[in-house]
C-alpha cells in the first residue's frame, strides 16, 4: 500500500504544476502572437497591391478625370511619391507604418491613425453591445430550444433564428428605423448624438440590429452544441444516476458545449464588425464603417491601406483571443495543443 502524502508534500506539487502551466500559456500566446508578424505582412501587401490596382493607379482616383497638365501629375506625384516603383513605395508605407506612421488622409489631411482613433470608439461600442446581445439573448434561447426539441417552442425558435440570419442587416436596420425611429418615435432617427446619455440613446438601436442579427447564428450554434451533447453517454449516465435536468444541463453539458459557443463569439466579433460598415451607414454614424466608404467612394488610398491593415489585425487579434479562451474552458485542448 502507498503511503499517502500529506498536505504539505502536495501543495508544492500543485504550485509547481500552476506554475508549469503558466509558462506553457505563455509560451503558446507568445507563439501565436508571432504568427501576428506574418498575417499582417501578407494583408499590408494585398492592401497596399489593391489600392494601386485600380485602372490608371492612384492618380487618376486622384484626378477623378478633371482636365491636367504633365506639371499637375508631377507635383501629386511628387507630394504622394507615387513617380517611385512598387516595392519602394511600399517600403516607404510599410517602414512609416512601423512606426505608427499611416500617413495622412487626401480628403481631409488629418493623419489616419487620428481619423481611426476618433471614429473606433463608435464601432466598438456597437460591436461590443451587440455581441452582449446575441450570447446573452441567443445563447439561453438556443439551450431552451435544445431542451425542448422538437416541440413547439424548439420550431419556433428555430423559425426565429433563421429569420434573423437570413435577412440582410441593412434590410433589418432600414425596417427598425422606420418602425421604432420615424413612427413611434423611440429612437433618434440619424447621428451619434452628444453627451453620454445622448449618445447611448442614439446607438441603442443600432446595437440592437447588430446584436439581431447575431442572436440567431448564436441560437442555432448553441441548439446544435447542446444538442450534441444531450446525445452523450454521459448525460445519460448522469440522468441514471437520479439528477436533476437542470443540474445536467448547466454543469455537464453546457460546459462541454462552451467550445462552439466561444467559436461563435469570435466569428460574432468580425462578422458584427462588416456588419457594422451597412449599420454605420444606415444611421449615419461616424464609424469605422463609414470612414472607409468615404474612402473607398473619394479615392483616399492612404485611408483604405490603412483601414483594413488595422481591420485584419483587429480580427488576427480576435481569433488569437478566442484560442487562448479554448485552453481556459477546456483542458483536453491545452493537452492537445501540447501535443502537437
Amino acid at each position: 500500500m502507498l503511503p499517502e502524502s500529506s498536505p504539505e508534500e502536495a501543495a508544492p506539487a500543485e504550485g509547481a504544476a500552476e506554475r508549469k502551466r503558466r509558462r506553457w500559456l505563455a509560451r503558446y500566446v507568445a507563439r501565436r502572437l508571432l504568427i501576428l508578424i506574418p498575417l499582417v505582412f501578407l494583408v499590408s501587401v494585398a492592401a497596399f497591391t489593391l489600392t494601386h490596382a485600380a485602372p490608371g493607379g492612384p492618380i487618376a482616383t486622384l484626378l477623378e478625370n478633371a482636365p491636367t497638365s504633365p506639371e499637375q501629375i508631377e507635383a501629386i506625384k511628387e507630394k504622394y511619391k507615387l513617380g517611385d516603383p512598387l516595392p519602394v513605395q511600399y517600403w516607404d508605407w510599410i517602414s512609416g507604418v512601423a512606426q505608427g506612421d499611416f500617413g495622412r488622409s487626401i480628403l481631409t489631411n488629418e493623419t489616419v491613425l487620428n481619423e481611426i482613433r476618433s471614429r473606433l470608439w463608435v464601432t466598438l461600442t456597437l460591436n461590443i453591445a451587440g455581441i452582449a446581445l446575441a450570447i446573452l439573448v441567443g445563447v439561453p434561447l438556443g439551450v431552451l430550444a435544445a431542451l425542448r426539441r422538437g416541440r413547439f417552442l424548439d420550431r419556433a425558435l428555430v423559425t426565429v433564428s433563421v429569420f434573423f440570419m437570413s435577412t440582410p442587416v441593412f434590410a433589418l436596420g432600414l425596417f427598425a428605423l422606420y418602425l421604432f425611429g420615424f413612427r413611434a418615435g423611440l429612437f433618434p432617427l440619424f447621428g451619434p448624438g452628444e453627451g453620454l446619455i445622448d449618445r447611448i440613446h442614439h446607438l441603442a438601436l443600432p446595437a440592437i440590429v447588430l446584436g439581431l442579427a447575431g442572436m440567431g447564428f448564436t441560437m442555432r450554434l448553441t441548439r446544435a452544441a447542446m444538442l450534441e451533447q444531450f446525445d452523450m453517454d454521459y448525460v445519460a449516465f448522469a440522468r441514471a444516476r437520479g439528477l436533476g435536468s437542470f443540474h445536467v444541463t448547466s454543469r455537464y453539458a453546457f460546459r462541454n458545449a462552451l467550445i462552439p459557443v466561444t467559436t461563435a463569439a469570435g466569428l460574432l466579433f468580425t462578422g458584427l464588425l462588416t456588419g457594422s460598415v451597412l449599420v454605420e451607414t444606415v444611421f449615419g454614424l461616424p464609424g469605422l464603417g463609414t470612414l472607409l466608404v468615404s474612402a473607398v467612394t473619394g479615392g483616399d488610398f492612404t485611408m483604405v491601406q490603412g483601414l483594413l491593415l488595422f481591420i485584419a489585425a483587429w480580427i488576427i487579434l480576435v481569433n488569437i483571443a478566442v484560442d487562448v479562451l479554448y485552453v481556459f474552458i477546456d483542458p483536453r485542448v491545452e493537452f492537445d495543443k501540447a501535443r502537437g
